[in-house]
């Protein structure tokens, strides 16, 4: 599993897109305390699978569960704007594609679908 890629692609699809629209919109809905906060709970995420010592479907779905769950509660901090249509797609993508990457084999069409309010 590469994290720093995925690293990468979360500063470059979801936060610099979160920080475009901001500046665009400044009644958005958000600030940067928020943006700063997905992207770490996105970092947190992909740091907790790439250190896992027994990868398991189970581990790697805890894993997920957790960082959705947290990504639900900053989204309704900012009264849902924050995780948007097109940041909702970029982040899904990371977590399906990240988890797949660690190992997961029982892979559902959406990782995030069960605890997902985005």
């Amino acid at each position: 599993m590469d994290i720093v890629a995925f690293k990468k692609q979360v500063r470059e699809t979801v936060i610099a897109e979160l920080i475009s629209y901001m500046q665009e919109d400044e009644d958005c809905g958000y600030g940067k305390r928020h943006i700063t906060a997905c992207e770490k709970l996105l970092r947190k995420y992909l740091d907790k699978l790439g250190h896992m010592k027994s990868v398991s479907d189970e581990a790697v779905m805890q894993e997920v569960k957790k960082v959705v769950l947290s990504l639900n509660r900053l989204n309704e901090k900012t009264e849902y704007s924050l995780i948007e249509t097109d940041a909702r797609e970029s982040i899904w993508e990371i977590i399906q594609n990240s988890a797949v990457a660690r190992g997961l084999k029982d892979v559902p069409d959406d990782v995030t679908e069960e605890w997902r309010e985005w």
